[in-house]
């Protein structure tokens, strides 16, 4: 398809940077002396591009819950308190577009068995079940009564 996982964004990323900027953007602190040298003959340490290039890692590693949450134990670890890191996003992802496919078939009058099975053969299988589906469009539907408050 041409769109690229997390993993290979971040192994890509870090590929095009040079070792020394790699363990610092991993908060791993224990450069050579020879990535020390490089470093510090490094105009980009304390440029904004630094920052810009931080900023690009921490988006690319919060899709990625194993590392995001290494990378948070390692900063917390040098900080010993909750700096302005935010936590991971909580949950499973939404599934608003799947939700709209389904609802487009139950509309042209599929069962959820058929809705499944259709959407099973467009992103693979695996993908739902029927009772999914039906979970699925009952959570987007709104409720005939209102809340107790």
């Amino acid at each position: 398809m041409g769109s690229k996982t997390p993993e290979e964004e971040l192994e890509e990323f870090l590929a095009s940077r040079p070792s020394w900027q790699r363990k610092l953007l991993e908060l791993d602190f224990s450069l050579s002396p020879d990535e020390m040298l490089a470093w510090n003959q490094s105009d980009s340490w304390w440029a904004d591009r630094s920052a810009k290039d931080q900023e690009e890692y921490r988006k690319i590693i919060r899709r990625i819950p194993s590392k995001w949450c290494q990378y948070r134990q390692r900063w917390l670890k040098g900080r010993n308190a909750l700096m302005s890191l935010p936590p991971g996003q909580a949950g499973a992802p939404r599934k608003d577009a799947l939700a709209q496919e389904a609802k487009q078939l139950k509309l042209d009058g599929k069962s959820y068995t058929q809705i499944a099975i259709a959407l099973n053969l467009r992103h693979g299988a695996g993908t739902t079940t029927a009772g999914a589906v039906r979970k699925l469009l009952s959570s987007r539907t709104p409720r005939s009564t209102p809340d107790k408050t």
